[in-house]
């Protein structure tokens, strides 16, 4: 059996599996979409099993509120709500996106914690009570850099972590010039995908 038809078996596979995750949760939240705005990364989702080993290296707490910038139909806002948590936000440019999301955070079984979507900018966002992001590539370095802006802002010196999934030389960039932050630990996922870690100075102590 040659390459190409171990890595079409592959895909298959793991789409059937993440649409059975999918119906198990009662949300749907499969499908790609094209960027709506310049500077936007088009719509796709990490599988359920990489998606689950950010989150337990993230370490949700009670007292986290937890915010995925960028969070399309909802699939990583879903799964954290399912921790018990303080809040677990999705925020989301595209309209038609966040409606889904927020149908999915309605719908999901097994959900311990608040969860709540807000169809806005990012770099808009109020970020004073959100402890914990996630980013899946949502947006090109340039618009990066104004979120972190925002949220080191917000935060005012807070005790902070974060996760950037799909990081690219770009980003990494951006991140080394946010000295308010530091990486505490880089890992490529099962779908091989770059995944950092980033706290706040007073977060590493």
């Amino acid at each position: 059996m040659g390459k190409p038809v171990l890595t079409f078996l592959r895909h298959s596979a793991r789409r059937a599996t993440n649409h059975l995750q999918d119906l198990w949760l009662g949300i749907s939240t499969t499908g790609t979409a094209p960027a709506e705005l310049p500077g936007h990364v088009y719509y796709a989702t990490v599988t359920y099993s990489c998606t689950r080993s950010v989150l337990r290296k993230l370490n949700l707490t009670e007292a986290d509120t937890f915010a995925d910038v960028g969070c399309g139909k909802g699939r990583v806002v879903c799964l954290a709500a399912r921790h018990e948590i303080r809040q677990a936000i999705g925020i989301e440019y595209s309209s038609a996106r966040a409606d889904v999301a927020k149908r999915n955070v309605t719908r999901l079984r097994g959900r311990r914690a608040d969860a709540k979507i807000l169809c806005q900018a990012a770099e808009e966002t109020d970020y004073t009570d959100v402890t914990v992001l996630y980013f899946f590539n949502p947006f090109e370095p340039p618009l990066l850099d104004s979120v972190l802006n925002k949220i080191r802002s917000d935060r005012q010196g807070r005790a902070t972590r974060m996760a950037f999934v799909m990081e690219s030389v770009g980003h990494k960039e951006v991140f080394s010039r946010h000295r308010w932050l530091t990486c505490y630990e880089r890992f490529e996922d099962g779908d091989n995908h770059n995944v950092a870690f980033y706290r706040t100075a007073l977060a590493a102590k």
